[in-house]
């Protein structure tokens, strides 16, 4: 059985056609670098946190800062780099009660805030990194598709509804 050694020598030396072969395969490995780089950055997962409709306004009008809002808005979060329940879930609270206060608005609801009810991310994310990644564009995706989802769904019971209807008239 021949060695790696034989084969070599049975092919040659490294003469001017592999050096040219060499140096084009170099140049189209350069042209792909960015594609073989690029996916550690547009890969990055940012920081995010669940959109709360009506926290916003809540924010405004009581001026909070943006770290004030998250300890009173998102649910606790874990271990650092690790995911959170407040990154994937929210508060289902109705952030435009009048009887919500500034200070620890959700206080005036319940003693303990592990009692309140949480619920999934329905509004979409707020990313504290600006900017977009395979993972924001691929999240988007994901809303849209919920949001086409919860449409077709109110259209059956829509049609289930009015055949009703027609029935009994």
């Amino acid at each position: 059985m021949p060695t790696v050694d034989d084969a070599l020598e049975h092919a040659g030396e490294f003469h001017f056609f592999q050096k040219q072969m060499f140096f084009l395969l170099s140049l189209l490995s350069i042209a792909f670098t960015p594609i073989y780089v690029g996916i550690v950055f547009l890969g990055f997962t940012p920081d995010h946190r669940c959109q709360s409709p009506g926290v916003a306004e809540l924010s405004l009008r009581c001026g909070w800062s943006p770290a004030e809002e998250l300890n009173y808005t998102v649910p606790g979060s874990g271990p650092a780099g690790e995911a959170s329940a407040g990154q994937c879930r929210r508060y289902e609270v109705d952030w435009n009660q009048s009887a919500l206060g500034c200070v620890d608005p959700l206080a005036s609801l319940a003693t303990n805030r592990s009692r309140l009810p949480l619920g999934p991310c329905r509004d979409g994310w707020v990313y504290e990194t600006p900017g977009s990644s395979i993972v924001t564009e691929k999240k988007d995706e994901e809303e849209e598709e919920e949001e086409e989802k919860e449409k077709k769904k109110e259209e059956e019971e829509i049609d289930m509804i009015n055949e009703q209807w027609l029935i009994a008239t």
